[in-house]
């Protein structure tokens, strides 16, 4: 087992239909690159819930191969003798179809459809010089008047009631018994309580309370609540705090802008990720096994056996780490 995917060495339409490509590099590849979509559709390693997206983009190709998928049969489209020709040319049945993958499955991509972006209305929008007859309004009756007279002897009822309780048990009663309000104000003047500040207590409890922050890429439901932890390698350490979650990674192949010596530092916050140098090791390090995730609400890691990945829960931001890659992804 190895803290690194898979790494193709070709272009994006190899690693499209490449059934050892991970899940995570498959839900990019089909949200930035819409003429790779039927490949994806078909490699066996693309997880049901971007199938669903793909079925729902209805895209002919698309749909195609996905019908080729579920009989089981037919050719992969040909991408090309100049983006292959450094690998074998293989059919569909040609790979073994990939064990199932236990724990954290990425999302399905959030772009906007192909047809979403084009300008002009919808195929089915009727354009605005042929808008369907609009058939007139009918005339109205006048037929309103014994609503208004039925309201305004409502009104007129109110009115006789609402005077009647003041006359005979308001102000002209002649009641000296003081009001339930002016007691409280009493008995808080008695007890050295300023009414102002009550008054104010009162109006601050009635405050609707602070909405929580939008959660744009929730945690795992599983997730554990543990400030920091290790992969199962020994070689990536995380600690999780209230406002940034870094993480490094101690042997790696891929460079560094800042060419490290020792260890590379990933960090997200409320800004974009960032890659630096340095370690992270925190106290009581847990290890966190592939498969499983951690969490504090604010940010979330998924381990697995391809590498980790980190996000922000409120923005979506992250980073994908591993022995010989990463990717920062806002």
């Amino acid at each position: 087992m190895t803290d690194g995917p898979h790494q193709s060495p070709t272009g994006p339409a190899a690693r499209a239909a490449d059934p050892n490509t991970p899940q995570v590099q498959l839900q990019m590849l089909a949200g930035d690159h819409p003429e790779l979509r039927p490949l994806i559709a078909q490699n066996p390693n693309t997880y049901p819930e971007l199938l669903q997206w793909l079925a729902e983009l209805h895209d002919p190709a698309v749909d195609a191969a996905l019908a080729r998928r579920a009989a089981g049969t037919g050719p992969r489209p040909d991408p090309g003798e100049d983006e292959f020709s450094a690998v074998r040319q293989e059919r569909p049945q040609d790979y073994a179809p990939s064990q199932p993958r236990h724990g954290y499955y990425p999302a399905a991509p959030t772009g906007p459809a192909p047809w979403e972006s084009r300008p002009g209305p919808a195929p089915w929008e009727a354009p605005a010089s042929q808008a369907p007859y609009a058939e007139p309004e009918p005339r109205r009756r006048h037929g309103g008047t014994c609503a208004i007279l039925f309201l305004i002897l409502l009104v007129a009822a109110a009115a006789v009631v609402a005077a009647y309780f003041l006359i005979f048990n308001g102000v002209f009663s002649g009641d000296d018994e003081p009001s339930e309000e002016t007691s409280i104000s009493q008995d808080q003047n008695e007890q050295g309580q300023d009414p102002e500040e009550t008054g104010a207590q009162g109006a601050e409890s009635e405050a609707p309370e602070e909405e929580d922050a939008e959660i744009v890429r929730p945690a795992p439901e599983d997730a554990q609540d543990i400030p920091a932890f290790t992969a199962p390698s020994g070689n990536i350490n995380c600690i999780i705090g209230e406002d940034e979650l870094e993480c490094s990674i101690l042997d790696y192949s891929f460079d560094t802008e800042e060419n490290c010596d020792g260890p590379a530092r990933f960090s997200v916050g409320s800004e974009d990720p960032q890659l630096g140098c340095g370690s992270t090791e925190g106290e009581n390090s847990a290890t966190l096994q592939y498969g499983q995730s951690a969490g504090n609400g604010r940010f979330a890691c998924v381990s697995s056996e391809s590498g980790f990945e980190c996000w922000n829960t409120e923005t979506g931001d992250g980073f994908f780490m591993a022995r010989e890659s990463y990717q920062l992804q806002n």
